[in-house]
């Protein structure tokens, strides 16, 4: 980390613009800090660490699964430029925000509202998608922790009453019953010969004294350096990466014509036991009767029209399809499906405020608990650790698949008594008591910031608004035709969505399927995704996302107070075509760009960037709107710019997105000037 850390230091910083000689010489009485200044040395140091683990930074932010957040120390330096006042711009001072009213059309993970509630402001989030507009609902409603711990252990007693019996098995050691941790499975494939198992690995966990391995032969789970084959099993085991059989020569393929469960073979079993603690253990005749029973126990559930399961076309969620995989049930165990099933009818019997965060941890708990689920728990350094459903960002099946127990009575990888004490417990501690870092010398020290809560009321009325403190209106809407009062917002801060960035919608359809069921009358579950702006690929969708960023631009205009409003937001994209359709939207909805910052974004080794040509900083983008009063600033006509590094190419675009706003170029000329500019597709080579 601190290499990486290091690397993102070296950055050139660029603070603000020397504006002498240019019309801000004079005084601007419609002028606020951020139009000039704009701290982005300390933003990036803080910024850099928090994108390895931005959960740990924002606890009371991810009670639910969802994609591509911001760093909230960036939106926090943001908001703090709003204030006038110099010293309560400072970072770790409670409050500014105090009778302002910020406005998030775009709200997703809910990064800008959880940072400007806890300044003291009301605040209007909305997004078309309801499993963000659910979370942000849930995470900013503050209610006594030792009530949901009685709450949820109660839901996790009854859970355990009718499911417990499912995960037992016996102690290899004392033969005694154990509990079972997790199980994992090999996946069947073929070639023109046989069938064999696949796995990711033969070793099956590190160990200090000895090492866990499986045999590829009998399928015997042995410890230490020799191993005496029993029997020989009828499939053997192949690791990964082999891809030809040695016998017969054939490629070996996947099995598509069976259903998704059946593709995989239980293999071992990790349980725990009183005595001896923890084990690994071969599946043994006791193991798959138990299994056949919750087999049989499945196939009598009904989870309403199969249809609402069926799996739609759509860019990550084709490589379902192409699998043969129709519906989303078909990607959990038959106990995984009597525990969505068994927790389906205790939520029922909740009140609607409990039942709201309670189905919320549920669903966000399939991520660890769906046969998608991968084993990385080998390492000595992380046992029994979970790869979770979408690690990479997309849809990926694994060779070894861990079925995970979701009731399990310790506090490991996945389960639900895990989930709650780090999304509740720990979330709802840091809420009423917020904890931010300072970077002194080469330590890391926490600095508590009192007097802040990450919490509001709700309201629901945009009157409301306009007194008191921390009140929050949060509405599933399409922005883009919302209506909402003129001049009623004193700041927008957003983030938009990313211009060919499909999959949110796309994949989040794994959790939606479940939590329709649980909150059916929460949400508008048939809303159009399509309404949203991002774009499909082609060029038609491409255009309407800067069609569809107009008109939401365009209410934020409407709402935004004319004298000193300001729409911020974070953008980046190597693509031509991005920045040609948002300098489009931002000209049909009248805005011209104030400055423009650039801060570190994405942590370089995430899994679903490693080894691509991926951006890690944001373009920080302020605007207000031509018709406001005040002088603008001149922006010079960019010549070329910069694509050999990922922060000169944010600030560079930046910098000609000023330029574009304030010529007379139609959108043909705008469009060709992006692709000069950038050629080709604008895929740079960033090396920072």
């Amino acid at each position: 980390m601190d290499r990486v850390r290091n690397e993102s230091m070296r950055i050139p910083i660029q603070i603000g613009f020397d504006f002498q000689g240019s019309q801000f010489e004079q005084e601007d009485a419609y002028e606020i800090p951020i139009d000039k200044t704009f701290p982005e040395e300390s933003a990036n140091k803080l910024a850099a660490l928090e994108s390895y683990n931005k959960h740990l930074y924002r606890p009371n932010t991810y009670l639910h699964k969802w994609w591509a957040r911001r760093s909230g120390t960036t939106f926090r330096y943001i908001l703090k430029q709003l204030q006038h006042n110099s010293t309560k711009r400072d970072f770790y001072q409670p409050g500014s925000l105090e009778g302002k009213i910020i406005f998030d059309p775009m709200m997703g993970g809910g990064t800008t509202l959880h940072e400007a509630i806890r300044m003291g402001a009301n605040v209007i989030g909305v997004d078309i998608d309801p499993i963000p507009v659910l979370q942000t609902k849930a995470s900013l409603h503050l209610s006594p922790l030792r009530n949901k711990k009685i709450i949820f252990y109660q839901f996790l007693r009854a859970l355990r009453d009718r499911l417990a019996a499912l995960y037992r098995t016996a102690c290899p050691t004392c033969e005694k019953e154990a509990e079972i941790q997790f199980v994992l499975y090999g996946l069947r494939r073929q070639c023109s010969c046989r069938e064999v198992l696949f796995v990711d690995d033969l070793l099956l966990r590190q160990g200090n004294d000895h090492d866990v391995h499986i045999c590829p032969r009998c399928r015997g789970v042995f410890t230490g350096p020799e191993h005496r084959c029993r029997s020989v099993a009828n499939r053997p085991l192949v690791a990964k990466g082999t891809k030809r059989c040695e016998k017969c020569h054939g490629a070996f393929v996947d099995i598509l014509d069976e259903p998704f469960p059946e593709r995989y073979v239980p293999l071992v079993i990790v349980g725990t036991c009183a005595k001896h603690g923890g084990f690994f253990k071969t599946v043994t005749q006791n193991d798959q009767q138990l299994l056949a029973q919750s087999r049989v126990l499945a196939q009598q559930l009904k989870f309403g029209d199969s249809q609402d399961f069926c799996v739609p076309r759509g860019p990550k969620s084709d490589a379902l399809l192409n699998r043969g995989i129709n519906t989303f049930y078909e990607l959990f165990t038959p106990r995984q499906l009597l525990y969505l099933n068994t927790s389906l009818n205790l939520l029922s019997e909740l009140s609607n405020g409990d039942r709201l965060w309670m189905a919320l941890l549920v669903s966000t708990s399939l991520e660890f608990n769906s046969l998608l689920c991968g084993y990385k728990g080998g390492d000595i350094r992380r046992p029994g650790a979970i790869r979770h459903v979408f690690s990479h960002h997309a849809y990926s099946f694994p060779y070894t698949a861990l079925e995970n127990n979701p009731i399990f009575s310790g506090n490991t990888s996945g389960t639900l008594n895990r989930l709650f004490n780090d999304r509740i417990l720990r979330a709802g501690q840091w809420a009423i008591q917020p904890v931010e870092t300072r970077i002194v010398g080469d330590r890391r020290v926490k600095v508590p910031v009192v007097g802040e809560i990450d919490g509001g009321e709700a309201v629901s009325d945009w009157e409301s608004l306009s007194e008191g403190e921390r009140r929050l209106l949060i509405l599933q809407d399409d922005s883009a035709t919302i209506n909402i009062p003129e001049n009623i917002v004193d700041y927008v801060v957003t983030d938009p969505p990313y211009y060919d960035s499909v999959q949110y919608s796309d994949l989040s359809n794994f959790f939606r399927v479940w939590l329709s069921l649980f909150l059916p009358h929460e949400a508008d579950w048939n809303y159009n995704p399509l309404a949203s702006a991002v774009s499909e690929g082609t060029v038609s969708a491409g255009r309407k996302y800067g069609e569809v960023l107009a008109q939401i631009w365009k209410t934020c205009s409407r709402a935004l107070k004319k004298e000193d409003g300001r729409l911020i937001f974070t953008f980046h994209h190597w693509r031509h075509e991005a920045w040609a359709e948002l300098t489009l939207s931002l000209k049909k909805a009248e805005f011209v760009l104030v400055n423009r910052y650039v801060v570190f974004s994405e942590n370089p080794i995430s899994v679903h960037i490693l080894g691509l040509n991926s951006l890690k900083h944001d373009s920080i983008l302020v605007l207000r709107p031509y018709t406001a009063g005040g002088q603008f600033h001149e922006w010079s006509k960019p010549s070329r710019i910069d694509t050999t590094d990922s922060y000169t190419f944010c600030r560079d675009c930046g910098t000609a997105l000023g330029w574009f706003l304030a010529s007379d170029f139609n959108e043909e000329l705008v469009r060709s000037e992006w692709k000069r500019l950038l050629g080709g597709n604008g895929n740079g080579k960033a090396s920072n």
